[in-house]
C-alpha cells in the first residue's frame, strides 16, 4: 500500500476508534459546548443519542474500511458533507433560535470543521493522485 494511502488508513482508524470516546468525554467535561439542549437543571436532549448513534455507525464503517482505504471515498464524502451541514444547521440555530447554545460556536462547531479539513486532506481520491515524496 502506498504511503499516502497508509496515512489515510491511519486517519480512518484514529477517527473510527477515537471519535466516540472523545465525544463522550467532551460531552461530560463541557456539556454546554458539546451537548445540545443543556440548560440549568435540564436533562440530556434526545437528539444527542441519535447523533451519537449516527457517528458510531460512521466510525464503525471507517474502521472496517481502513483495510482498503482506496475504496472508502464515499465514507469520506459522507463525513465531509454531513459535518458541514451539521455545523451550518447548528450555526443557524444558535444565532437565530437558541442563544443559550452559543458555547457550541467555540466547541463542537469548530471540531466539525476540523474533521472536514482532515477528511478532505486525507480523502483517498486526493491521496492516490498525489505523488509520494521521498
Amino acid at each position: 500500500m502506498e504511503r499516502n494511502l497508509q496515512l489515510t488508513a491511519l486517519v480512518m482508524r484514529v477517527l473510527g476508534w477515537g471519535l466516540i470516546p472523545a465525544l463522550f468525554a467532551l460531552i461530560f467535561l463541557y456539556p454546554h459546548g458539546f451537548a445540545w439542549g443543556i440548560e440549568a437543571g435540564t436533562q440530556w436532549h434526545p437528539y444527542l443519542w441519535m447523533m451519537l448513534a449516527l457517528y458510531l455507525a460512521w466510525c464503525y464503517l471507517l474502521v472496517r474500511e481502513a483495510k482498503n482505504p482506496a475504496a472508502a471515498g464515499l465514507l469520506f464524502d459522507f463525513g465531509i458533507v454531513s459535518s458541514i451541514l451539521h455545523a451550518l444547521v447548528m450555526i443557524v440555530q444558535t444565532i437565530m433560535m437558541w442563544e443559550h447554545e452559543m458555547p457550541h460556536m467555540w466547541a463542537d462547531i469548530p471540531l466539525l470543521f476540523l474533521i472536514v479539513i482532515v477528511l478532505w486532506r486525507c480523502h483517498p481520491k486526493r491521496t492516490v493522485s498525489e505523488p509520494v515524496s521521498e
